[in-house]
Order: structure tokens, then C-alpha cells, then sequence
């Protein structure tokens, strides 16, 4: 009902499709829908059932719509869906910047192969338009269903028993769901999950069917007629609502990356997040992560993250949306997926929001790896074999730079804005990590010899006083370090005049270098 048709062709709802096939039969009046399209097909066999749905739905024609865009920026793992068309593809597809990302399941072999991780699966439930045996829209395809497809059936209870279900725009009338859902109803009892649907302007009745069934509604203000509309409002702010609390479910198993995450969703981060095959992971950490370090960033990969749900799509949403650099490299399926999400979400910054863009590097063996994508980024080129004395490391490592002085000056006034907005803790740890990564330059070796592991920051006061480029005593410096450290792990408060203190001093360091 909320895909995009060329005028004047207009959806139709479940119930016209009933008048739409009885007018076909002679001298017929339908009980219901599955009686009208039951009859048609008994009277002109499934392969012009198949063509007359396909006419009637507009499977041609029809486009994802507004609603179809805001649902498909939800970073689900797994969708389900008893719908017969292809809506959902094709804005997933559109979504992630025409790479592959999508993975349909319509028969039950395809449940037990793992091709592809990475994207979203959507398990159509009722089969689809293209399977004309799976599709399940007569009286008997709905009878048999638990017999024919035990496999799916299986499948659906045990998400049903392991997650939490919420359905958008069904109605949990169809007999073969209804089957599942009370059989997992009787089995766990009391303990079976709370499942929720998201209706707008519900009516009493409908509140109290649904709650019959045990599922609570999400009753959303609106009318018919702004149906969709609503629905993508919803959606639009259910995203950035997960993103502006996913912080907290995501735990760093490093210090620097978890300073990063405790800084406010709107704060400049210094994270450069690393999407990398796994076979070439260890040479990246070796040797291009210190060179991330020695710019000023700090380098985090998906592994290094542990996620307190189990979505693995909520996890690098939330990676890409607090990253302020991303390095894909593309060789890989999975890693062309990740580098997809990474530029509809730059993209989706840059004309939708004032946050602080994303800035990509992609790495590729083949410039073909990018074909299809919308990448318009100059991409750096490895060679298949990767060896220390690289070119392309040495064009990472200039990219970093050109990044790091990119983002310089905005970088020593996070600070202070965030002082200002009384962001205290925040504004501690951002002054701590600017003043790190100022010394880090100041004493940063040729680009050759940065690829070893950079020093604490410990070391890093101590060689800088040696050197004599810092006009304040070691002893201080330790100090606020320690209230760093206390911000970061026991989530101590600071007040206002110890976050002045540190805020000021840093400015302070950063002007006698010349920075600010």
C-alpha cells in the first residue's frame, strides 16, 4: 500500500482483490478473499492466478516508497515477510548503494546455507510472485503450509521464541502464522516474549484482538489516507533514537576506542574504523594501525567491539555512525557490503544532518571492486601480496595526514564547545586525546619508521619534556590523565572547575605549539 505507482494506478487492499477476482467468475459471491482467489484459481488454473496477482499488485510498476526508505535504514538481521512482491529488494538494494546486500529465502534449502553473512535476510514466508509452487495465497496453500514447509515453520517459532517480534501493517489473521504463534504461546506460557505491533489510528477493537493474541499495539496517531507517511516517521526516528542510545550496548575490549564511545553522539570523534577480509586483518593491525595512531586517530575494527545485543547490522550501524574515518578494504564480498553502508551513510550525513561527516578510504586489488557502487572517492590501490615497503601503505599513511590537518582546527575546539555545553566528562576526554595526539605529532617519526607501535601516553609526557616542548610539570600532566582515566572507566563525575582546569590547560599547550 505505500509503494510509489505512476497515476492514476492505485495499490489495492487485501479486500478489493476479492471483487477484482469474482468479477472474473461468472455468477460467484465470495465468502472472503482466500475464496475468491481459491475459486479463480480452480477456474483458471495457477499460472493465470500467478499473472492476474502479478497485473492487480502492479509488480512492474510499483516502486519502493517513503516508508519502504526509512524501514530498510533499520539495521535488522533478519526481516520476515508474508508479502508477494519485491518492494523490499529493491529498496535494500538502493539502500546500500547497488551492492548486494539482500539475501531472500523462499525455500527451505536455502535456510541451511551460509553464502553470505553479511546483509539482511528476508524470509518470505508466503513464497513470492517468481516461485509459483512456494506461493501461498489459496485455501489449500494455507492448509498445508505446516506440512509442506515444517522447515519454516520451525525456523519462525524459534525466532519467535528467541526474539522480539514486531509487526508492521499485518494482521495476524493468516491461519498458518496463527498456528505458530499459539503453538509457542502454549509451550512457554507466561514466558514466552512480549511481541508488539505498530498500527496507526487503531480502533478499540482492533487493540483488543490483538491483545487476545499477546501482542501489545504501538498506536500511532494518523489516518489512513497518511498511512505510509506515518510509517516513515516513525521509522526516521526509531533509527536516529537507536543510534543516539546504541552507544552504551556496544564495549570496546580497548581503552582509546572506549574513550571515543563516551563522547556525545554530536561530539568530533577520533575513531578511524578498519573493514578489512580477515586474512589480511593482522598486516593491517602490524603496520597501517600505528599510522592511523601516529595522525591522531584511533583505530577500531568490528572484532575489537563487543555488542551487548546480537545484531550484527546494529553493530556497524553504530561503528559507521560514530566513525569519523573509515578504511574499507574492498576485496571482499563482506567488505563491499560494509563500504556500501559506509557511503549511504556519508551520504545521509551530508543532507540530512549537521554531524561530522564520515570520511572514506577505500582500498581496493581491483578498481572493478567498486563497480556499481556510487563511490566517488579516490580509491587506494594494494597489491595482492602485501609487503611493509608498499606504496599503498605509504599512501595511507599520507591520507591519514591530509585527514588529520583536514579536521585539525575543528579537532582543538571540540574541547571547549563541549565545556561549554557543560558536557564535562566529555570535554576531559576529548582535551586528553587532543593533547595526546598533539604530542604524537610533534614527536611523530618518519612515516617508515611510525609503523611501530606508538608510545603510551606516559611515554609520550616524558619524551616531550626531555625534549623540552612542554612548559608544564610532569607531575600535572599525570593528574589530569589520572581524572581521564577515572572518567573513562568508573564513570566518576567532573565538575565544572576540574574540566576548566584540563580544558584551559590543554588550550594552553596547544597555543604554544602553534595550533590553536
Amino acid at each position: 500500500m505505500n509503494a510509489t505507482l505512476p497515476p492514476p494506478a492505485k495499490m489495492p487492499l487485501w479486500a478489493d482483490l476479492s471483487k477484482s477476482f469474482s468479477e472474473d467468475l461468472t455468477d460467484y459471491s465470495p465468502n472472503s478473499v482466500l475464496d475468491a482467489i481459491s475459486a479463480y484459481e480452480h477456474e483458471f488454473g495457477r499460472a493465470r492466478l500467478i499473472e492476474r496477482l502479478a497485473e492487480l499488485l502492479h509488480i512492474n510498476r510499483a516502486q519502493p516508497g517513503i516508508a519502504h526508505r526509512e524501514f530498510c535504514s533499520l539495521p535488522f538481521d533478519i526481516v520476515c515477510t508474508t508479502n508477494f512482491d519485491f518492494l523490499l529488494e529493491k529498496q535494500y538494494d538502493l539502500e546500500r548503494q547497488d551492492n548486494r546486500t539482500i539475501h531472500p529465502v523462499v525455500d527451505e534449502d536455502q535456510l541451511s546455507i551460509n553464502v553470505d553473512t553479511a546483509g539482511t535476510l528476508l524470509l518470505k514466508l508466503h513464497g513470492d510472485l517468481r516461485h509459483p509452487k512456494r506461493l501461498v495465497v489459496t485455501e489449500s496453500d494455507y492448509d498445508g503450509f505446516l506440512t509442506e514447509y515444517p522447515l519454516i515453520a520451525t525456523y519462525l517459532a524459534n525466532q519467535l521464541i528467541t526474539k522480539t517480534a514486531v509487526f508492521v501493517g499485518y494482521s495476524l489473521d493468516d491461519p498458518d502464522f496463527r498456528q505458530i504463534w499459539h503453538l509457542v504461546g502454549n509451550r512457554l506460557g507466561k514466558t514466552r516474549r512480549m511481541a508488539y505491533a505498530v498500527l496507526v489510528g487503531a480502533r478499540p477493537g482492533d487493540i483488543a484482538r490483538f491483545e487476545r493474541r499477546g501482542v501489545k499495539i504501538v498506536n500511532l496517531p494518523g489516518t489512513r489516507e497518511r498511512y505510509g507517511d506515518v510509517l516513515a516517521e516513525t521509522f526516521a526516528e526509531l533509527r536516529e533514537y537507536r543510534r543516539e542510545h546504541a552507544g552504551p550496548t556496544l564495549k570496546p575490549t580497548e581503552e582509546k576506542p572506549l574513550e571515543q564511545f563516551l563522547l556525545p553522539r554530536d561530539a568530533m570523534t577520533r575513531l578511524c574504523l578498519f573493514a578489512t577480509p580477515l586474512d589480511v586483518l593482522p598486516f593491517y593491525r602490524e603496520n597501517i594501525f600505528p599510522l592511523a595512531e601516529a595522525a591522531g586517530f584511533v583505530p577500531v575494527t568490528a572484532a575489537d567491539v563487543i555488542n551487548l545485543g546480537d545484531s550484527v547490522s546494529a553493530k556497524i550501524d553504530t561503528l559507521i555512525d560514530r566513525a569519523a574515518v573509515m578504511v574499507v578494504d574492498a576485496s571482499s564480498a563482506h567488505t563491499q557490503f560494509e563500504l556500501g553502508l559506509a557511503a549511504s551513510r556519508a551520504q545521509e550525513v551530508s543532507t540530512r544532518s549537521n554531524r561530522q561527516p564520515l570520511r572514506l578510504i577505500p582500498v581496493v586489488t581491483e578498481f572493478t571492486q567498486l563497480s556499481g557502487s556510487s563511490i566517488t572517492i579516490q580509491a587506494i590501490k594494494r597489491p595482492t601480496v602485501l609487503t611493509e615497503d608498499s606504496l599503498f601503505v605509504s599512501q595511507l599513511a599520507e591520507a591519514f595526514q591530509a585527514l588529520a590537518n583536514e579536521m585539525g582546527i575543528a579537532q582543538n575546539l571540540e574541547p571547549r564547545r563541549l565545556f561549554e555545553a557543560k558536557e564535562y566528562r566529555a570535554a576531559v576526554i576529548a582535551a586528553m586525546t587532543l593533547l595526546e595526539a598533539t604530542l604524537r605529532q610533534r614527536l611523530n617519526k618518519p612515516v617508515r619508521e611510525a609503523v611501530q607501535r606508538p608510545m603510551s601516553m606516559r611515554q609520550l609526557v616524558s619524551r616531550a619534556l626531555e625534549d623540552g616542548i612542554l612548559d608544564i610539570s610532569e607531575q600535572e600532566l599525570l593528574r589530569w590523565t589520572k581524572v581521564r582515566n577515572e572518567a573513562v572507566h568508573s564513570g566518576k563525575l567532573i565538575s565544572r572547575n576540574e574540566a576548566k582546569v584540563i580544558v584551559e590547560g590543554v588550550e594552553a599547550i596547544i597555543d604554544v605549539q602553534g595550533g590553536v
